[in-house]
């Protein structure tokens, strides 16, 4: 009996340390060989892939130093939930050392540093009991690399935390910063406006900002090439036609491996009458050449389109609006890095476009209307409320994308002079070369080297400032400009769930299936259980009675 008792007492110890030993061997692995799951829809609480891989390149330790105060509560969360991201961060990468400081135990001294660096205290209301309260604290982030430093001045949520993150990481380890250049000369966008809509969107892409990139402008009127230092450059709307000159310098700068984004109004608005007529820029055979025919219509939408208000006497009335298109997430191209996550996109009084086929030349269509798109051509009155002339509903595509080597238009043809100046002008640029002499050292490039071009048949998308709409820009000139290192972060944050839009025979079926349907079914369960008991009854008076004559 004591054998027996000491042979399971044996077996037991065994057996303990053999699930001990499994235990401490699934955790050594754990720590080198991990996996998570997230169940959300947009993977909300995973870091992303563009973040992983960045930080795993790193070549050298990137130092994160968090200075949170550690109360009131609110402060103390927001801090728990900054760990956390900052967590899955270190996860991926060993070149990453993240220090937690709460700022309340440092001296005068170390706080006034801190304030140079641009970490400043900021002042947030508090709950106590029975009042509010104004509680001075301490919430910002710095992130430094090889005697580099930027900083997060004030993180008051992790919603857009990553992109923020990973922008500041990508921004100190860069050693140089490319360039982005507006042209300008045509009244095209003007990236250096004083308002307050340019000088958000300027800060989120300048360096100096939130930004990747430092930003300049470019004049091609003076017949001098783009500047080597731009990598991108932005078309963003010309009110007026660009010479035969300009459009060579355009062209020769995208056969040097110059990326492009062409924003191409198709009419200009009379914002008091709204009437709409034809815009010409001179830039269709030039896009036309590369892969992307202009419509020079303008676009309604009737399924999928914004709502606009306007003024009746004393009343605001909300009207649907078709001229503004709003392309929803499946209309949006999911194979390609700058839409895949894109959920909506307002394009206000946009042109359609037509990829063609072209060699080497990779084309693809970005965003469509729905089936119920319709083009016009001619003059256009674009006042909300007014009856839409009847026509053909088809899909139209709006935004385009170009990759590939391309032909230069002006093979084989001579470089165009620059345009002729006035007599007054002439007068004071006497000492100057003459258009031929400084055309005759050029030699045009017939062939480029790969490159990008985006086309959109609309530029109020720089002026309609939209979260969509600037994730949608910013995402356009991070992919033409660094691939997909940040795309998929800042996409990562968006999360408009617009419903799913119906047509009136849906809704009308769905309106009386609750208001009739409904009413009519539970009458119907009513009547049949009525008649269920009905038969049971009779069952039971039957051969109930039947079973009492047997007894």
């Amino acid at each position: 009996m004591a054998n027996k008792r000491i042979r399971y007492g044996t077996n037991t110890l065994a057996f303990v340390a053999i699930i001990i030993g499994i235990l401490v061997l699934v955790n050594f692995l754990s720590s080198r060989r991990f996996f998570r799951a997230d169940l959300t829809e947009d993977k909300r609480y995973t870091v992303s892939k563009a973040t992983k891989n960045l930080i795993k390149s790193l070549d050298d330790i990137v130092t994160i130093t968090v200075y949170f105060s550690t109360e009131p509560a609110e402060v103390a969360q927001i801090r728990r939930d900054v760990k956390d991201v900052l967590d899955e961060y270190k996860a991926f990468s060993k070149k990453l050392q993240i220090d937690y400081i709460d700022p309340s135990a440092l001296d005068d001294g170390e706080k006034q540093e801190l304030r140079f660096k641009g970490v400043n205290e900021v002042q947030i209301n508090v709950r106590g009991k029975d009042k509010l309260e104004i509680a001075n604290v301490f919430m910002g982030i710095s992130i430094g690399y090889s005697g580099k430093e930027e900083v997060l001045p004030v993180v008051q949520s992790t919603a857009n935390l990553e992109y923020e993150l990973t922008s500041a990481i990508l921004k100190a380890t860069t050693k140089e910063a490319k360039t982005i250049g507006f042209l300008t000369g045509h009244g095209e966008y003007d990236i250096n406006a004083q308002n307050e809509g340019t000088q958000q969107f300027r800060q989120l892409m300048d360096k100096s900002g939130k930004g990747q990139y430092n930003i300049t402008t470019v004049d091609l009127q003076t017949g001098d090439p783009v500047d080597p230092s731009v990598t991108t450059l932005i078309v963003g709307g010309p009110k007026q036609p660009l010479s035969e000159r300009e459009k060579y310098e355009i062209d020769q700068f995208i056969m040097r491996g110059g990326k492009a984004i062409f924003l191409i109004d198709p009419v200009t608005i009379n914002m008091q009458t709204l009437q709409g007529t034809p815009l010409p820029t001179g830039l269709n055979d030039l896009l036309e050449h590369y892969g992307v025919k202009l419509g020079n219509n303008l676009i309604a939408d009737h399924r999928s389109h914004d709502n606009v208000q306007t003024q009746r006497g004393f009343m605001t009335v909300i009207q649907d609006y078709p001229y503004f298109v709003k392309i929803r997430s499946q209309n949006f191209s999911k194979e390609h890095a700058v839409t895949s996550q894109l959920e909506s996109l307002t394009l206000p009084w946009t042109s359609s476009l037509e990829t063609l086929e072209k060699d080497g030349i990779k084309a693809t269509a970005l965003a469509k209307t729905t089936e119920f798109g319709q083009s016009f051509q001619g003059s256009y009155n674009v006042m909300p409320g007014t009856q839409i002339p009847k026509g053909e509903y088809k899909v139209f595509t709006t935004i385009a994308s170009l990759e590939g080597k391309f032909k230069s238009f002006y093979a084989g043809k001579e470089i165009p002079a620059v345009s002729t100046p006035t007599d007054d002008e002439a007068e004071e640029e006497n000492n100057t070369d003459s258009p031929n002499e400084e055309t005759e050292e050029r030699t045009t490039i017939t062939e480029g080297t790969d490159t990008q071009i985006i086309v959109i048949g609309t530029a109020q998308v720089l002026t309609q400032l939209s979260r969509n709409s600037v994730d949608f820009f910013l995402n356009s000139i991070d992919w033409l400009t660094q691939g997909d290192t940040l795309i998929g972060i800042r996409s990562h944050t968006i999360t408009e769930r617009p419903l799913k839009e119906t047509s009136s025979f849906e809704k009308g079926f769905i309106k009386y299936l609750c208001i009739v349907g409904m009413p009519l079914l539970v009458i119907l369960i009513g009547l049949i259980r009525y008649m269920l008991k009905g038969r049971v009854k009779r069952m039971v008076e039957t051969y109930g009675s039947e079973t009492s004559i047997l007894s």
